[in-house]
């Protein structure tokens, strides 16, 4: 190969940098991305969501925590009961896609702090309805900013179009997701309990990715 030729008086152009393409980014033509046709671990889509629910929601849980004395859970509540005031306990547990001992639990514990409060079932409805007290209304309005601050954040480091790329294709995994439970009739919505607690798998056992 013959040896570049400097001609003097004149700038070399620089050579192009290289081009960097993530991992989890297929070349054109290579087959299949990998969330569709994963071969490891961290290729699983429902892997990829938890480990960022986790991450980011490590934030939410220190803010109410070290900030609010209240848990994550009880945050979840006190959301719900400010968007529909006067929730039955079972419609609360739906939206917050828990079982009705855990709702139960964080109710409770927000009753014992004053910040929700039970009022008896109107005439014919079988259940109590929920709302969140003055106080309970005054951390709420304290700490939506800081949680919705910190989804703004995250949702910045996408462009416009990707956000609603996002939107529709999280819509369209939340109708697969539910069309798959409606028809696995042996994968019952939540584990029998046993003494209280959930039975465990062996170690080793099958767990959700």
């Amino acid at each position: 190969m013959a040896a570049s030729r400097t001609v003097p008086g004149r700038a070399t152009a620089p050579a192009p940098a290289p081009v960097s393409v993530p991992a989890s980014t297929p070349l054109p033509g290579a087959g299949p991305h990998p969330l569709a046709e994963p071969t490891q671990p961290g290729d699983l889509l429902l892997y990829r969501l938890v480990k960022l629910a986790a991450s980011s929601g490590r934030l939410i849980t220190r803010l109410c925590e070290r900030t609010h004395g209240i848990t994550r859970r009880e945050w979840g509540v006190l959301m719900w009961l400010a968007q529909e005031p006067g929730l039955p306990p079972s419609v609360l547990a739906r939206r917050l896609e828990l079982d009705r001992a855990r709702v139960s639990r964080a109710v409770t514990s927000l009753q014992a702090k004053g910040l929700v409060r039970k009022s008896a079932a109107p005439a014919g409805q079988p259940a109590s309805a929920l709302h969140l007290t003055e106080a309970g209304t005054r951390l709420h309005a304290a700490l939506w900013p800081q949680v919705r601050a910190i989804n703004q954040q995250l949702a910045r480091s996408l462009e416009a179009d990707h956000l609603e790329q996002l939107a529709r294709g999280l819509a369209l995994l939340q109708e697969e997701a539910a069309r798959l439970e409606r028809h696995s009739p042996e994968a019952p919505p939540f584990p029998p309990r046993s003494g209280g607690a959930r039975h465990r798998e062996p170690a080793g056992g099958p767990r959700a990715s």
